[in-house]
């Protein structure tokens, strides 16, 4: 089985997602494109941002794989919703999809799976409620910490407070980012490496086996795990 990897992300889960593959039982080795691919690979690459994959890399993703029979089983798409539903994304995406590969009216000899974040990646690390202090704490993180309680609901219905002016993209990520700066763990776009040990992923897998939380998380991860069943 050899998978291509298409990730909206560009600098924080592209770097996280090669050590979760493996925590899901995936084996495949990563190469760098796709003429090095043999058995049990995998290729990955960012789209550089969901209005750049959904139209010009999505479609040279494709290309490239056609270009190249046989190398390539599944095709994976991973981005945010952001603003968006999360079944309307994906639908969108599978469609763009089927349409260009109807468009090209070729023979296809791989398969493709669309997975969304709902609403970004930093909404699936808000599933570890082990950052969430017990005791109210003081300092930046205390606005985020009134406001919703990321260890007893779920993180995915976390909206924007009224008094704030940003996506809810954005905000899970300050929340994110200041309840680790709070704890001392450190996360950024460019250095999200805790968060690609085993240690918080498996806190993100407990939340989903404990609860109905991170839904689409939840789908993500049980593709992978029944993928080697």
């Amino acid at each position: 089985m050899n998978y291509y990897f298409l990730l909206e992300d560009e600098k924080s889960f592209i770097k996280v997602l090669p050590e979760w593959l493996k925590y899901m039982g995936i084996q495949n080795t990563r190469v760098q494109d796709i003429t090095y691919v043999r058995e049990n690979n995998y290729v990955m690459q960012s789209g550089q941002g969901v209005t750049q994959l959904i139209t010009r890399v999505l479609f040279q993703t494709i290309d490239t794989i056609l270009l190249n029979p046989g190398k390539i089983d599944e095709l994976i798409v991973i981005l945010d919703s952001e603003e968006y539903n999360e079944q309307e994304r994906k639908k969108q995406v599978e469609n763009i999809i089927k349409e260009y590969i109807d468009k090209k009216n070729c023979a296809v000899d791989f398969l493709y799976k669309v997975f969304v974040c709902n609403h970004c990646f930093e909404t699936w690390l808000l599933g570890n409620g082990n950052l969430y202090p017990d005791i109210r704490p003081e300092g930046d993180f205390q606005p985020y910490y009134d406001k919703y309680n990321i260890k007893v609901n779920d993180p995915e219905l976390m909206a924007v407070p009224d008094d704030i002016k940003e996506t809810i993209a954005v905000y899970h990520f300050h929340y994110l980012h200041e309840m680790c700066r709070y704890n001392r763990v450190r996360y950024s776009k460019k250095k999200p490496m805790e968060m690609a040990k085993k240690a918080y992923f498996d806190t993100l897998v407990s939340r989903i086996e404990n609860s109905d939380h991170l839904h689409s998380f939840a789908q993500f991860y049980e593709y992978f795990v029944n993928e080697q069943k």
